[in-house]
């Protein structure tokens, strides 16, 4: 569902009583760093990726990135030297760029503590990954509450991320608003039973079908939640 033209987006938002965050590609900028080490590690086996497979496999868990990489390299990959090649190249460019949090991310965050709103971040990433991005992002004081994908059994698309960050806010799941940029993530806060909102101004048509609203930016949702507090 998207937005509607004559209609306020006070009428729109449902109810809810906590916010969680998806971080790679919504509260962080981090594609570009990704696709850009994926690039340069499939480069050393001699194969290009395409624009799309990369779009499709972002926000995947770690095995099924692994099994999307190993179908489009061929019978010379290795998943060990990937992830090593990968991990250098990606290290390499953050270290000397940073990551940049998503716009509307900090006025977002201001508004909810305003609000006295519990938020969290739920992320496929593990504990290690995501406390780098945060820290590189300059966010690692923002996000006191962080479940990442080795603190619960399945990762994204399963609900247990979402469900362990509402069990640690003490929230119940269907009070609680997710922020996510892909389909994986819609997927995973509707199996939650959550109320899922995406944030993307390109979507595709999946994502779409998922969402319960459609923003374009993080500050759309800070207005939509300035606009029912």
């Amino acid at each position: 569902m998207t937005i509607l033209s004559g209609m306020t987006m006070d009428q729109l938002l449902p109810k809810f009583s906590a916010v969680i965050f998806d971080m790679d590609g919504l509260a962080i900028d981090s594609g570009p760093s990704i696709i850009f080490a994926w690039r340069q590690a499939a480069a050393t086996f001699g194969a290009h990726l395409e624009d799309e497979l990369l779009r499709t496999i972002q926000g995947h868990p770690a095995d099924g990135v692994e099994s999307a990489l190993r179908q489009a390299i061929g019978a010379k990959f290795d998943s060990q030297r990937f992830r090593l090649l990968s991990t250098q190249f990606w290290h390499e460019q953050v270290e000397s760029l940073g990551i940049s949090p998503m716009p509307g991310l900090t006025t977002l965050l201001e508004l909810l503590i305003r609000c006295r709103i519990p938020y969290a971040l739920a992320t496929n990433s593990d504990g290690h990954s995501a406390s780098q991005c945060l820290r590189l992002s300059g966010l690692h004081k923002h996000f006191p509450l962080a479940v990442t994908r080795d603190q619960v059994a399945a990762g994204k698309p399963e609900p247990d991320l979402f469900l362990h960050a509402a069990r640690l806010m003490g929230m119940d799941a269907r009070e609680c608003l997710v922020l996510e940029d892909s389909a994986v993530g819609l997927l995973a806060a509707s199996r939650a039973g959550m109320i899922p909102l995406l944030v993307n101004a390109q979507p595709d048509n999946e994502s779409l079908q998922l969402a319960v609203m459609t923003f374009r930016s993080l500050h759309e949702v800070a207005e939509a939640i300035a606009a029912k507090n």
